[in-house]
Parts: structure tokens; sequence; C-alpha cells
């Protein structure tokens, strides 16, 4: 009997530890995908200025290059959530990753500005499906007291993207030209989606993680019942009203900060390989410590999506920084304040896609997050669609200004709407 027992107990340890190590290595390889997801598409960013004197782009280019990856970025974001919560995260993953490396070796291999518009469009339909598919692994393999820790570890490594990014482009494009800065990594991301497709054939089983609904196979789930799930639920649309309007400043951060840097503060771009990593390395570890945070408190008894929307609140008021920029003459004060924009932004984001996992039922997760993410693509490309004529005629003052008020306002109406919506429910529990 004693000898059962101590086989069962040896085969349950052996278990915890096989599956352990099974998810550390997927969740290291997700965040190597969302590594490149962050890499090729600041490529771009980076050589602004170089593109402008080799290839002539323009301003006005540029928001047609920042468009050619944003409309169909946010047009495929509409079906790609519901294709993954279909398939599942192992055989898109792979795919998608594939096209990525594609369309960053056609911009490496660009002689035009079409060219160029070729790879950000084939970019923007292969990006749109990774981070539901992400989002869908996480909740699936990790209960919800550490879902937000365990999606900001692979933001973690996705943050090296931003990290390392400026000064390996910068590097690369300084020894050996700017095409290379393309070459590098489209190789690289062949590689990892060969991995990626080896290790997640050893994915563990789906759990039973839903907090909204009863478990359903995926499988069994029209397409057509996983979008009427998430477009008739009002804290959902709560939620996607938020990120529709805070993504856009989101993209034009991330798009014309380095061209803010070299054309209003006089960087070169060995000047931006210096300083612009310094940002998203600080942003990483405050982000990662926002989701051990929030995972503390629901661990701790605190309701999921309180628990999150509290981390949100807080960041919010570091939006005040964001109107100090256009003032700043100091690159090392803009850097300093762009490290806080950044710790917000990405803070915001993290903690909205975990939110947004906790609201949806579990068969239509991806699918929560694709309409999320492409109703914000839709705000983003409309106001960055005028930046690059605002910019030539007003400079970067203007789109910093009205940009630095979205967070803000979202953040109002997510604290309108949830704490209201929490007072009905514990009047509605104590009659």
């Amino acid at each position: 009997m004693n000898s059962t027992v101590s086989d069962v107990v040896d085969t349950m340890r052996h278990a915890d530890s096989r599956f352990i190590i099974i998810t550390s290595i997927l969740l290291m390889l997700l965040g190597i995908i969302l590594f490149f997801f962050s890499l090729d598409r600041q490529i771009i960013s980076i050589l602004k200025t170089t593109l402008m004197t080799d290839l002539g782009v323009t301003n006005q280019n540029y928001s047609i290059l920042v468009m050619a990856f944003m409309i169909p970025y946010t047009f495929c974001y509409l079906f790609s959530g519901g294709i993954v919560d279909r398939f599942g995260s192992r055989y898109l993953l792979t795919v998608l990753l594939i096209a990525m490396s594609a369309a960053t070796l056609i911009s490496g291999l660009a002689t035009s500005l079409n060219w160029l518009i070729a790879g950000r469009v084939l970019l923007g339909v292969a990006e749109s499906g990774i981070v539901p598919a992400l989002t869908l692994a996480v909740f699936h393999w990790f209960p919800a007291e550490r879902r937000a820790f365990a999606f900001q570890t692979t933001n973690l490594i996705q943050s090296l993207g931003f990290i390392s990014g400026p000064p390996f482009v910068a590097w690369v494009t300084l020894s050996a030209g700017w095409r290379w800065a393309f070459f590098i990594p489209a190789m690289a991301g062949i590689i990892v989606a060969v991995l990626w497709f080896i290790a997640a054939g050893r994915a563990p089983k789906v759990s039973s993680n839903d907090e909204n609904a009863p478990q359903q196979e995926a499988s069994a789930v029209p397409v057509y019942q996983r979008y009427k799930m998430v477009l008739t639920s009002k804290p959902i649309w709560v939620l996607m009203i938020a990120r529709l309007i805070t993504d856009p400043f989101w993209f034009f951060y991330q798009y014309w900060q380095t061209g803010f840097m070299q054309e209003r503060l006089g960087l070169s771009l060995a000047d931006v390989g210096k300083l612009m990593w310094f940002p998203p390395l600080a942003s990483v570890f405050g982000v990662l410590g926002a989701c051990y945070i929030s995972d503390r408190l629901v661990a701790r008894g605190c309701e999921p999506t309180r628990a999150r929307l509290i981390l949100i609140w807080s960041v919010t008021v570091l939006s005040v920084f964001t109107f100090m920029l256009p003032s700043v003459t100091n690159p090392i004060v803009a850097v300093a304040i762009m490290s806080g924009i950044n710790f917000m932004c990405a803070t915001w984001l993290s903690m909205a896609t975990i939110t947004m996992g906790g609201l949806a039922p579990s068969v239509a997760i991806a699918t929560a997050i694709g309409i999320m993410s492409a109703l914000g693509g839709v705000t983003s490309i409309i106001f960055n669609g005028f930046v690059g004529t605002i910019i030539d005629r007003f400079g970067y003052s203007v789109p910093i200004y009205v940009g630095g008020a979205f967070h803000p306002a979202a953040a109002l109406l997510l604290a309108i709407y949830f704490l209201r919506y929490q007072q009905n429910n514990t009047s509605a529990v104590s009659r």
C-alpha cells in the first residue's frame, strides 16, 4: 500500500516537473516570437531618416508606410482571433512567423517605396494573429492568479526587441548597410518558427480555466456564436472602447519617437543607438512588477478584473509627463520622459489584454482580443494617417499634446463603468 502511494506521489512530482519544464520552454519561445513581433515592426521607424536619404522617403511617404502596416493589421484582426480560437496556436504561429520573416526580407530587398509598402502590408497581415494566439495559450496553461505574470514573462523577452532594436539596427546599418538590419531578423525568424512548431507539439492539454461560461470544446462552437458572445457583452465593449481611445497614441509613440529625437533634438543614428534602448528597458521591469502586483491582488482575494484595473488607473498618472515632452531640449531628459510614457502604455496594453481574457468566454478569448485590437487599429489608422502632414506643417507638439490626453480619458471611462458595475452587483447580492 505504502509503495503504491509512494509511486503515485513520485508520478505526480514527475508530472509537475515535466509540466514546469514544458511551459517554461513554450513561454520562452512565445517571448522570442514576440521579440520578432516588436523588432520587425520598428526597424522602419529606426531607419526613417536613413530611408529618407537613400530612397527619398518623405514624411508623407512615411505615413503611407505606417498605414500600409496598420490597415491590413487592423482588418485581419477581425478574423485572426476567430481562426486562432478554432485551430489553436501551434500551426498558426508557425505560419505567421514565417510570413513575418518573408515581409522583413522583402523590406530589406526594397529599391523603391512600393516594395517597402509590399513588405509592410504582409507584415501587418502576419502580425495580426500573434497576440490572440499568445493570449489564448497563456489562458489555457495558467490559472488566474498566475496569468498576468506569465503573460508579462513573454513580454519581458519581447521587450528585448524594443531594447536591442535601436543599437542593433544602428550598429548593423553603420557596419554593413541598412538592408542587413532586415536580413538578419528575417533569417532568425525562420529558425524560431521551426523550433516553435516542434516544441508546441508537446504543449500541455488545455485546462478548464473559464471564469465566465461553461467550458466547451472550441471546435463545437460556430464562429458566429463566438462573435455574438463577444459583441453582446457590455463590459467587453467598454474595455474595447478604452483601447479604441488609447491605441492611436501608442502607435504614434512607437513609430515617431525616433524621428522626434533626430529631427527635433538633432540626434544622429549613432546617438539613437546609444540612447533609445533605455525607455523599453526601464519599462519592461516596471511592467513586470505591475503584473506581479496584479497577480498578488488576485491571490489575496481581489476580483481579477478589478486587480488589473487598479494597475491601469495607477499608471495613468504618468500621462502628465507626455505634455512636457515638446518643450524638452535635453536628450537625456527626453529619454527619461519617454521611459515613463513607455511604462504607462505597456502596462495599459498588458492589463487590458489580461482583463479581456478574463471577461471573454474561454472559447472566444482570441476572438475578443482580435476584435479589441482591430477597433484600436481603426482609430490608430485615422490618427496616424494625418500625423505626417501635421508634423510637416505644425511640428511634433500638436500630435503629442492631443495624444497625451487619450489615456486619461480612457481611464476615466473604465472607472465610471466598472466602479458603478461593481456597486450594482454588490447591491444586487445584498438584496
